[in-house]
């Protein structure tokens, strides 16, 4: 009889100590993942800024603007009929 309380016991606080370490795992594990999908969607954001100020910046209309407020007069603006093409034959 008291051989059998014994063990009930034992596997009662065996098994309730693995339940609580088991949680606190998980729950600390929880933690860590939110952390890092704060993490993700903060690095998102800014990725997606980023692109926006890449793509505004990168228009004609805006590189124009920008070199005439920055670099002034001495900005030469070429368009695609005034380049010419020059090839150099080093073939002997």
């Amino acid at each position: 009889m008291f051989r059998n309380f014994f063990l009930s016991l034992l596997f009662l606080i065996t098994g309730t100590s693995m339940t609580n370490f088991y949680k606190n795992q998980s729950k600390n594990l929880e933690y860590k993942l939110n952390v890092k999908k704060k993490n993700i969607l903060k690095l998102k954001k800014e990725n997606d800024l980023e692109m926006k100020e890449n793509v505004y910046l990168k228009s004609p209309e805006n590189i124009k603007k920008l070199a005439d407020k920055f670099l002034g007069k001495q900005y030469i603006f070429f368009t695609n009929k005034n380049i010419e093409y020059f090839e150099i034959n080093e073939k002997k």
